[in-house]
């Protein structure tokens, strides 16, 4: 959304999407995401319906500037329209009750390698 305001939740949201589709699109990116968030690779698609999950995306992407630079670079979307994101995104949750949870997907059994 080069050059273009942000409207509300909807441009808001729209921007999340895409930023999460940039971490999914990079193999190191999507593997430090889930490890940072305990997420599993079967949630993300479900997850990814919650306008919470999506602030946490944007925050996420925020606390990073090497990340901000990378977005901004290969998306054009500049870490100023990410912070207006999040400002929409965190209003609009104050607003709006909690999305419905999410159930957890069932953990697979891990093996240990060193048996």
């Amino acid at each position: 959304m080069p050059g273009k305001g942000i409207a509300g939740r909807g441009d808001a949201e729209s921007i999340a999407i895409q930023v999460l589709n940039f971490i999914v699109a990079d193999v190191d990116r999507i593997i430090q995401f889930l490890n940072i968030t305990g997420l599993q690779p079967e949630t993300i698609r479900e997850s990814a319906t919650s306008s919470h999950f999506l602030l946490g995306v944007l925050e996420y992407v925020a606390n990073d500037d090497e990340f901000l630079k990378a977005i901004d670079q290969e998306m054009q979307i500049r870490p100023a329209a990410i912070q207006l994101a999040i400002i929409h995104l965190i209003q609009e949750s104050e607003t709006r009750p909690i999305d419905k949870k999410i159930d957890p997907a069932p953990q697979l059994p891990r093996r240990n390698l060193f048996q």
